[in-house]
């Protein structure tokens, strides 16, 4: 059984005991860690137009907050105070490729829920308020020392200070408090109040895990079921009795709509794991721009073999999302939102988890014509893309 960290539980033993269930304070799970980001870095990306960034202050002396997320510059940077604030950069293990090697350590959780890797830096007592997130987080202190507070138990309906574009507690009562240095991580389930202030400079990485909302499914299974024509059938009352009111909508036609969307979610069953791949492999918006400057011609199968014998490499591009699923009549690859169908799973999983393709993996798509089909699709899309030659 392979360990979780340095936590005496294995793997599986942390997801039964305290995945989506209660939080977990791990000292030293990345030992001798030094951030693989400097201030300065972190701040020049958060200043790259195509990079989703935000700038957390708050007033020392009132204690209002103000958030900026749009066309950050390092003018808003010089004119900052010398506490009190907060820069957070989204989805940096996909802008910088080297920090993959910050996730490998959580492979072992499917990688349709993973969302992304997050970089805050701030001063002494910067923050972000207390607040609570609806995924689960895995909170890494890289560089400085930022003391956490968090609650015992998950808050589902927090109070919030109303008037701010940021989710934070109109109060919070701790009731538990760790200092964080290098190395240390926080794992906390979905809603359970938190609140992390810097002690000194520092950064955090915040290795966030998504989860679809009731509503994002609902709708992903009803957009499947239009595209294929289905759940057309209507709402029916055989058992209707005369009525008392004319307007009154019964308690008896409630529960007949129940059983219809209960029957169309029956009908939707053969549909539901393509929706979900495709809901789940959906482009961030904030991504897309960046995803679609790989996309290219499609090209035919002897163009991609007469590169790989010149011993090019494919490489996946990390804006997009891949999953992948398996039932008893197909094996269906899912990519920014389209679903692909293979005959081989195995091939499946070599376009989905590998981050390279080299002439021996062509050679094993290269005995299915589907495979290298989809591998063609995929490269016009820019899903996959020739790496640049030395």
């Amino acid at each position: 059984m392979t360990a979780f960290f340095n936590t005496g539980l294995t793997q599986q033993q942390f997801l039964e005991e305290y995945w989506q269930k209660k939080p977990l304070l791990i000292r030293q799970a990345f030992t001798d860690l030094r951030s693989p980001l400097t201030t300065d870095e972190l701040i020049e990306l958060a200043c790259e137009p195509d990079i989703e960034s935000r700038l957390i202050q708050q007033n020392e002396q009132s204690g209002d907050w103000l958030l900026k997320s749009e066309n950050l510059s390092e003018q808003d940077f010089e004119k900052l105070a010398a506490t009190h604030w907060t820069v957070l950069v989204q989805d940096i293990d996909k802008h910088l490729a080297e920090l993959q090697s910050i996730i490998d350590p959580f492979r072992f959780l499917p990688d349709w829920r993973y969302d992304d890797l997050m970089a805050s830096y701030a001063p002494k007592s910067g923050s972000v308020g207390a607040h609570t997130d609806s995924y689960d987080v895995f909170l890494l202190q890289t560089m400085g020392t930022r003391r956490w507070q968090i609650s015992d138990r998950p808050i589902m309906q927090p109070e919030l200070i109303s008037g701010l574009d940021l989710k934070i507690l109109k109060t919070f009562d701790p009731d538990q408090s760790w200092d964080l240095a290098p190395g240390d991580m926080l794992y906390l389930p979905p809603h359970f109040a938190h609140h992390g202030v810097a002690l000194d400079d520092c950064i955090t990485f915040s290795i966030g895990f998504r989860a679809p909302s009731k509503v994002e499914v609902l709708d992903a299974v009803t957009n499947a079921l239009l595209e294929r024509n289905l759940g057309q059938g209507h709402y029916s009352d055989p058992k209707l009795i005369t009525a008392q009111h004319t307007h009154e909508i019964s308690q008896q036609a409630v529960t007949e709509v129940k059983q219809l969307l209960h029957d169309a979610i029956d009908e939707a069953d053969p549909l539901i794991a393509s929706a979900l791949g495709r809901l789940v492999t959906d482009t961030k918006n904030s991504l897309i721009e960046l995803a679609e400057e790989a996309m290219g011609d499609l090209p035919t199968a002897e163009a991609l073999a007469m590169q790989f014998e010149k011993g090019r490499l494919l490489e996946r591009n990390l804006y997009y999302r891949f999953a992948w699923n398996k039932n008893d009549q197909t094996t269906l690859l899912f990519c920014a939102a389209e679903a692909y169908n293979l005959n081989n799973y195995e091939h499946a999983i070599l376009l989905t988890e590998k981050t390279l393709l080299t002439e021996m993996e062509w050679r094993l798509l290269n005995i299915d014509p589907q495979s290298v089909d989809v591998l063609c699709e995929l490269i016009a899309e820019g899903a996959w893309f020739w790496q640049d030659t030395p």
